[in-house]
């Protein structure tokens, strides 16, 4: 299921169900208009239990992960644990439920009436008590936050294991009208249902649930509890390349012990309830060779923290920081915060602290700092568990790429509709030193069978005051390309080197169909006044507030075999070679005049070679059926190596 959604998490899904003369439109997946409900009944599927025995309490804040829950806590991996998702969560860190697997593609029996999607499922719990023990289970929910919202007839759902039945039981289950603005929470052994006006804040807000466990059949050394959830994708057959992710839910602050009760629903912990920011102004990553003059312009004069007082009572803590040097000699730099006295029960404080630090120069292409704040409290035993919410850390990369966005989507964009065949798509972004433009990074949000998957073209235009100007470069032939993870980009290494030099210009795509090229999306951080398109000839400014997951790779260019062929005479315009079929399916034929005994080689479009071989024929068929879907770069040499020819490919499947 979702999976590092560094899947989070990606998210798309249904916009809007599009009626057939629809205008080309920019448009974000992940929210619709439901017009029916749909009805399916909760299943129960065993999932065999581990072999370590959970001791209580249980106290999951989701804040010791990301990406993967805590296997001494949890025997699967399908929900996705993240900072990212979740709208003013309890805590920092959340577990999100949605429609998708771990490697980013659609359940397999996902289908637009309902269908089990994630689960999140406990090891074994020793719950071997006495009838007059108090126990209640705690926790808090969120249906979409900054994901999809679920329609009325999705639904999250508790169960618990009784190990006499060999069977899960549902115990609480919850569905989210957003329309109506009506949370329903129905509690299933007794039937009892309720309903709650949110007041339009469902998805935006965290909704408490506190159950007691009274039956004595789950008081046992093997109880076991799990979060599951029913989607459905809602999309129509006329637009498919939106039919991806959705019906997100957040869990957070689950917590189970006995000598609970009724009233016991306050948490008295202080924690961090926001991400820390890059230490940057406008991006979260620069080329390293780069920062030098970038440093400048980009570095944060000062350094922000947000954290709550959840319970009842007052705090007094201390706030500290730290930066280290992952990759050079300068090792770790601390300072403090000082002491934050006083801090009043349920309020949120913000802490600004000035900055006197700056990223130390090496001579390496890559740098990498992790940057940590943490809370000291107290030292009781007793709340050792809730320590983990305490501490907060973000690494700030400097590779070979400029990003304005965190590396993880939250929906999709793209064009879509009659006239957005031929549209085009712009990012603006500043570039501090002149360097080659080795290509770009772009991630492709996976929809329901592949079905965004179109050619388009790259672009870079110059700046025209504040909008895409001249086409300084393109290449075409492209096709998204989807990695078995959420959240990876794919690299797209331009054939020719484009220079750019200092300042402003502009990266992105034209599509030729009118379906949408659903490239991810970042809620999280907001460049949409560097956003355009062009459907008709003219740039507009988005409307869509969030950023384009599309990155410029900076550096030297690495040719294919730059290594083998330092000191070579090469003969290259002497010969010629045809390729085809082009694009290639299962077999790529190569014909040439080279009238000697050649070899081959094949290389994907960041240098590494994937296949090799003699070509002892002409035409020589080259079997391509192992490669998967991209451009690639075919090779050929004589023995001696005096020559090399080389031309791109286009694999399809």
């Amino acid at each position: 299921m979702s999976w590092i959604r560094n899947s989070l998490i990606i998210c798309l899904l249904i916009f809007i169900l599009f009626p057939t003369g629809l205008n080309g439109q920019e448009v974000l997946t992940g929210k619709i208009k439901y017009d029916h409900l749909k009805k399916h009944n909760v299943k129960d599927n065993y999932s065999k239990a581990a072999n370590d025995t959970i001791d209580l309490p249980l106290i999951e804040d989701f804040s010791k992960n990301v990406g993967y829950p805590d296997d001494s806590l949890w025997s699967d991996q399908e929900a996705y644990i993240n900072d990212q998702f979740p709208k003013n969560p309890p805590s920092i860190g959340v577990a999100t439920l949605d429609a998708i697997n771990r490697e980013g593609t659609l359940h397999e029996n996902s289908n637009s009436s309902g269908f089990l999607a994630d689960s999140l499922t406990s090891k074994p719990i020793r719950l071997n008590l006495t009838e007059g023990d108090s126990i209640y289970i705690s926790f808090y929910y969120q249906p979409g936050g900054l994901g999809d919202t679920p329609e009325p007839g999705d639904s999250l759902v508790l169960q618990f294991y009784n190990k006499d039945l060999n069977q899960w039981k549902s115990i609480w289950q919850a569905s989210y009208n957003e329309e109506n603005s009506e949370l329903v929470e129905i509690y299933l052994p007794a039937r009892h249902t309720d309903t709650i006006n949110t007041n339009e804040a469902g998805s935006s807000s965290f909704w408490p649930v506190h159950l007691p466990i009274r039956n004595t059949s789950y008081l046992n050394k093997d109880f076991r509890l799990r979060f599951i959830n029913y989607a459905s994708i809602s999309g129509t057959s006329t637009v498919p390349s939106i039919v991806g992710n959705v019906d997100h839910w957040n869990l957070d602050f689950i917590r189970l012990d006995t000598g609970r009760t009724a009233q016991d629903t306050i948490i008295n912990d202080i924690a961090f309830s926001k991400p820390l920011a890059p230490l940057l102004i406008n991006y979260n990553a620069i080329p390293w060779p780069h920062f030098s003059v970038a440093n400048t312009y980009e570095m944060k004069e000062i350094i922000s923290i947000t954290y709550k007082n959840l319970g009842n009572q007052t705090w007094n803590i201390s706030r500290e920081f730290a930066i280290t040097d992952l990759m050079g000699p300068s090792g770790s730099y601390t300072f403090t915060g000082g002491t934050g006295e006083n801090i009043p029960p349920y309020t949120t404080e913000e802490y600004q602290r000035n900055l006197d630090y700056i990223f130390p120069d090496n001579e390496m292409d890559s740098a990498r700092f992790k940057i940590l704040s943490y809370l000291v409290t107290d030292t009781l035993s007793e709340r050792a568990p809730y320590r983990w919410n305490d501490t907060v850390e973000n690494y700030q990369n400097f590779y070979n790429y400029y990003a304005y966005d965190d590396g993880i989507a939250e929906n999709g964009y793209g064009l879509i509709g009659q006239g957005s065949e031929n549209g085009q798509v712009a990012v603006k972004f500043n570039n501090y030193k002149e360097d080659t433009l080795q290509g770009l990074h772009i991630y492709f949000n996976q929809t329901k069978d592949s079905a965004s998957q179109n050619y388009f073209k790259i672009l870079i235009w110059e700046n025209n005051n504040g909008k895409p100007g001249e086409v300084i470069h393109s290449e075409d032939n492209f096709i998204p390309v989807y990695q078995d993870s959420v959240n990876q980009f794919n690299n797209y290494i331009f054939y020719e080197k484009p220079f750019i030099e200092e300042g402003e210009f502009f990266i992105g795509y034209q599509k030729y169909t009118t379906d949408m090229m659903n490239i991810g999306f970042d809620l999280n951080n907001i460049n949409n006044n560097k956003t355009y398109y062009n459907l008709n000839g003219n740039w507009t400014g988005s409307e869509i507030e969030g950023t384009l997951m599309i990155r410029p790779v900076f550096g030297k260019y690495l040719e294919p075999t730059e290594h083998e062929y330092t000191n070579i005479n090469r003969e290259e315009n002497n010969y010629d070679m045809k390729l085809y079929p082009n694009p290639a399916n299962y077999q790529l034929n190569v014909k040439t005049n080279v009238n000697q005994e050649a070899r081959y080689s094949i290389y994907n479009m960041i240098g590494q070679k994937v296949k090799e071989g003699k070509l002892s024929s002409n035409p020589k068929a080259v079997n391509i059926s192992n490669l998967k879907q991209g451009m690639y770069i075919l090779q050929i040499s004589n023995s001696t190596q005096t020559f090399r020819i080389r031309k791109k490919f286009l694999v399809t499947h």
